[in-house]
This record gives structure tokens, sequence and C-alpha cells, in this order.
């Protein structure tokens, strides 16, 4: 029995949410999956108090990537989710790049750039949510990014 594109009528929609751990089974009678995977956000710069980035810039959003991929029920499927990159500590600094979020079989979604003491990093396009804030304050660090997610849409 394979799963078609459309299923059919009598199948509910799941959808699975991975934000930590390292392996996911394939439920029963599930032969086909789509995996979006949203790389770590990048984090802020550190504020510095001087014209024209006073109160630090906002890390880039981590990739966004979606697959659709063929399964076997009962396989384990090997993932790693996107660290949020490190919050920059002081002022006048950049803050970290976020990770890569990797899930078997499917492309793997770059964390975004983490900002620049001068200005935001250039990053590939993602949520805001999981952007890190720059520093609100002269002279102060910033807020690290978001970490990365992983969601599995499947019909049972």
């Amino acid at each position: 029995m394979t799963s078609s594109v459309f299923p059919p009528v009598f199948q509910k929609r799941k959808v699975v949410t991975l934000t930590s751990g390292t392996s996911w089974t394939v439920p029963a009678n599930v032969f086909n999956i789509n995996v979006s995977l949203i790389g770590g956000g990048g984090a802020g710069s550190g504020s510095g108090g001087t014209s024209p980035y006073p109160t630090g810039v906002e890390g880039r959003g981590g990739q966004i990537v979606e697959s659709n991929l063929a399964t076997t029920p009962g396989a384990s499927i090997a993932y790693a989710i996107g660290a949020g990159g490190t919050a920059a500590a002081t002022s006048n600094s950049g803050g970290g790049n976020g990770g890569t979020t990797t899930f078997t079989g499917a492309t793997s979604a770059s964390g975004g750039n983490g900002a620049t003491n001068n200005g935001g990093g250039v990053g590939t396009a993602g949520q805001s949510a999981n952007n890190g804030s720059g520093g609100g304050l002269q002279n102060y660090g910033s807020a690290a990014g978001g970490a990365g997610a992983i969601y599995i849409e499947y019909w049972v």
C-alpha cells in the first residue's frame, strides 16, 4: 500500500513539531511525509550608542526548507535542531549565527546570520520569531536567536 499526493478522505491529517531530540520514528501505515525545517535564528548585535546603530540590530531568521519524502513505517529518522545564535555579550559586538537544522533525506535549513556590530548580517529569509533582538540601550549586549524547529505532516 502506498500513499498518494492526495490522501483518501477517511484519513486524518497529523502534524508533529520537533524542537529537541535526535530521532523520529515513522508511525504505522505512513508512507509519505511533508517536512518543514527552520534553521536557528541569528542573534542581535550589542548596542554601542553611536550613530547610525545606537541600539543594536536584529539577527536574521533561519532559512525555511520544505521537502516531501517517501518513508517506511517503523523507520527511525535522524535529525538535528539548529540552535539559536549566541547573544552579543557586550556593546559594539556582533551576535552569533544560528545553527543548521537537518532531517535525513531532506535538504538542510541554514541558520540565520547574527547581526554585525555595525548592521544586520546578510542572512536568508526566515521567520521573524526566530530573530534575535538587538540591544535596546547604549552599551548593552543583545538577545540570542531563537532555536530552529521541524514540522512533520502526514495522514493516517
